[in-house]
């Protein structure tokens, strides 16, 4: 993926509205066809009701949760919807079109006015929410596909990446709703997955989520290092060792010395470049493809490729922002993540597609095989032409991952250090808007040793296997996806639903209940193992 960043919400300009913990929210209008407000009855039905039990009234109007009291509890993951702090957020309108109330909160922004300051509702957007989920799961993990997917063929690693895609997506789904859920308690728009985890799973959590947070980054880091500066090597004619520190320094001092928005600027110069060249790559590539080799089915070297896959997939860091951007609105939030992933789901079949199509499984020796460095030496794709746009494509994909999971170890440390381990969400709701705004300062830890802590560690690490950055990249997906990513959010979406009795923002998103959080863990954990026994020689 592009970036890991912390992802902290853009806390909503405070008004007049309703409190949880202190902190107020700006309520939004109901989509009914009256304004007076008033209290809400139970979602339960009245025993002297003559209603159906299937309906709720507010002043007239009537929507429905879609079954009694005890049919919606058992529907939605066995969640009593009495603990919903805004029961109208989870009614439909009779004609079943949008919720009674359908946001959490409203973004403001006060702008100057010709007498005064003045509040314009900035909502967010499906289609820029969907962008930005898009723009972080596309990234250098693409890279690394068609070299775990060509001993399987074209048909079962789609398959599997079908199901990747799924998995992520609703691992997503569960970071949104343990998010919106947890604001009911923390009041802190504020939040990342890391406070996230503190606030539902404790010290444990909290420690579990941090240390596999660095695993991720570190392994990752370590892999673009030792890629990117084995390209730039080839390119310019220097060594390997030397073209890892070239690429190393140079992006370092560019962040280093560089406003948060010169490197979004040169970050966005960079991600237009990364899709232009794969645009020429498939468009070069699909003239030689051998449909033949597409047919090629291996399924058991499917369970290897998956970690890759997950790594290539992941965008759930972000959906603390995307769930602030839209404020709270679950439906638009479930909109961004199946198209925002949809894109790059669709991009990466096709891209599988294209190197496979060309690249014979049968001639390649055994063990790990790059197709893409066959490639550059074919000259039914395209000779000088097609090898150079692998080279851009290749080392432009690295760049924007490199950029975005150096920011996110540079927020990461900046919070250890200014905070400490040990700072709890009740503490840190407690921060004023101004202390959310800027970013962590501790003089005692200088910015260029944070950077120093950041880089050199995976720049030496890079040095000790030239194939590195496959082995990095599977380690991150088995290890570290597969935890933060996978056991964590159904662990705190758990721990929500059924461990505790407080308030919640919004029913389970992630239907299924106990059986889909427990399938989530147990196949996380089951790649896990395999992995450990594997390394410990306990598989063929």
């Amino acid at each position: 993926a592009t970036a890991l960043p912390l992802a902290r919400a853009t806390r909503p300009l405070s008004v007049a509205g309703r409190r949880y913990g202190g902190t107020p929210f700006a309520l939004p209008p109901r989509r009914m066809p009256w304004s007076r407000r008033a209290p809400l009855r139970n979602l339960r039905a009245e025993e002297d009701s003559s209603k159906p039990a299937s309906l709720h009234e507010v002043d007239g109007g009537i929507g429905s949760m879609e079954g009694d009291s005890e049919s919606v509890v058992e529907s939605r993951g066995g969640v009593d919807a009495a603990r919903l702090a805004m029961p109208e957020y989870e009614v439909r309108n009779e004609d079943g079109d949008g919720r009674q109330l359908d946001r959490l909160w409203s973004n403001l922004a006060a702008v100057e006015g010709e007498k005064s300051p003045k509040l314009l509702h900035s909502p967010g957007s499906v289609l820029g929410a969907s962008s930005l989920v898009a723009g972080t799961t596309v990234g250098a993990g693409v890279l690394a596909l068609p070299a775990v997917t060509l001993p399987s063929g074209f048909i079962p690693s789609t398959e599997a990446l079908a199901f990747c895609w799924l998995y992520m997506g609703a691992s997503g789904l569960l970071v949104a709703e343990t998010y919106l859920n947890a604001l009911m308690t923390t009041a802190s728009p504020s939040q990342s997955i890391l406070t996230l985890a503190r606030s539902t799973l404790g010290e444990t959590g909290a420690k579990l989520s941090g240390g596999t947070y660095a695993l991720i980054h570190y392994a990752l880091l370590v892999a673009y290092i030792a890629q990117g500066g084995t390209i730039l090597a080839e390119v310019t004619g220097i060594s390997g060792v030397l073209g890892s520190v070239v690429f190393t320094a140079a992006l370092g001092i560019f962040l280093y010395t560089s406003s948060q928005q010169r490197i979004e600027q040169v970050n966005n110069v960079f991600v237009l470049g990364v899709l232009s060249s794969f645009a020429l790559l498939v468009a070069l590539g699909s003239r030689s493809v051998n449909p033949e080799l597409l047919t090629h089915q291996e399924f058991a070297p499917l369970i290897a490729a998956v970690p890759t896959m997950f790594v290539s997939l992941v965008f759930q860091n972000i959906i603390p922002s995307i769930c602030a951007q839209l404020e709270g609105d679950v439906d638009k939030v479930r909109k961004a993540i199946i198209f925002g992933t949809g894109i790059p789901f669709l991009m990466f079949v096709v891209w599988n597609a294209v190197i496979l199509g060309v690249v014979d499984p049968a001639s390649t020796t055994e063990g790990l095989i790059d197709p893409l460095q066959i490639l550059r030496n074919d000259p039914r794709t395209g000779g000088a032409l097609f090898s150079r746009a692998i080279s851009a494509f290749s080392e432009l994909a690295i760049i924007t991952s490199f950029i975005g999971f150096v920011i996110g170890l540079r927020d990461f440390y900046s919070d250890l250090f200014s905070n400490g381990s040990s700072s709890t969400p009740s503490a840190q709701s407690q921060e004023t808007e101004e202390e959310d705004s800027k970013p962590a300062e501790n003089p005692e830890v200088p910015v260029a040793a944070i950077y120093s802590l950041i880089l050199l560690p995976p720049l030496l690490a890079s040095q000790l296997n030239p194939q590195i950055f496959f082995s990095a990249i599977d380690t991150a997906g088995t290890f570290g996806v597969s935890v933060l990513f996978g056991i964590l959010p159904a662990w705190m979406a758990w721990i929500q639903r059924y461990g505790r009795e407080e308030k919640i923002a919004t029913l389970p998103v992630l239907p299924g209940g106990q059986v889909s959080l427990t399938a989530m863990i147990g196949v996380a954990s089951f790649l896990i193992a395999v992995e450990l026994a594997e390394r410990a020689g306990l598989m063929g």
